[in-house]
């Protein structure tokens, strides 16, 4: 009987020829093989996926088989290949947008710096950013700078405090309450927790304080 496989592009007719049926049943075998073959082949072609053939890649870079684990051999031939690169903005931008989500990249004449402007939604790779710049870092530039932005304005929050008087028999007092403070969030969570605080009463007989349990929110 002809495989699914093949009878799915195979016409009709051909599902009744006994003989087709011997052929594709034993070629099958032989087909997954070539594919097998071939795609290992084009792996090669590929740094990441490369295996053996990371010693043409060495050849070719190198001129010499390195030691290692594959990923570590990999690695080196990247930064190889990187460096053999002009040191250019599209070259930059590469770098830069292997680490995180790249805004833009811009060079400081006067501070001899490059600035990558990443975007804070995402993670970045700050470490890896710097050993892919210095290993491709020219003399006349200082150093490369990551620069966080945010899309999300900031939240400006202001409180206000009040403060009021209490009638004893004896005296009369007030119990004055700390007026709150207003600034710029530089996080979205906001956490209150409660507080207790004293106000002193002076009175003609004696002194003493009076706790007071600050709210939650």
């Amino acid at each position: 009987m002809i495989p699914v496989r093949y009878r799915e592009v195979l016409p009709p007719y051909w599902y009744e020829n006994e003989v087709a049926g011997w052929h594709f049943g034993v070629m099958e075998e032989e087909i997954d093989l070539r594919e097998s073959k071939m795609e290992e082949l084009v792996n090669q072609f590929l740094l990441q996926r490369a295996t053996w053939g990371l010693d043409l890649w060495e050849w070719i870079y190198f001129r010499a088989e390195q030691v290692g684990s594959m990923a570590n051999r990999r690695e080196a031939i990247r930064r190889k290949k990187l460096a053999k690169k002009p040191f250019k903005l599209p070259i930059l931008r590469q770098i830069g947008s292997q680490y995180g989500k790249l805004l833009q990249v811009t060079e400081e004449f006067l501070a001899k710096e490059i600035h990558f402007e990443y975007d804070s939604s995402s993670p970045i790779n700050v470490a890896g950013l710097f050993t892919d710049f210095e290993y491709i870092r020219p003399v006349h530039i200082n150093r490369a700078v990551p620069v966080v932005k945010t899309s999300t304005p900031a939240i400006t929050m202001g409180g206000k405090g009040y403060s009021f008087s209490l009638d004893f028999p004896i005296c009369g007092l007030e119990m004055p309450q700390e007026l709150g403070t207003s600034g710029v969030l530089a996080v979205e969570n906001i956490t209150v927790g409660a507080a207790t605080s004293y106000a002193r009463i002076d009175s003609p007989i004696t002194g003493f304080e009076i706790p007071m349990q600050g709210g939650t929110a």
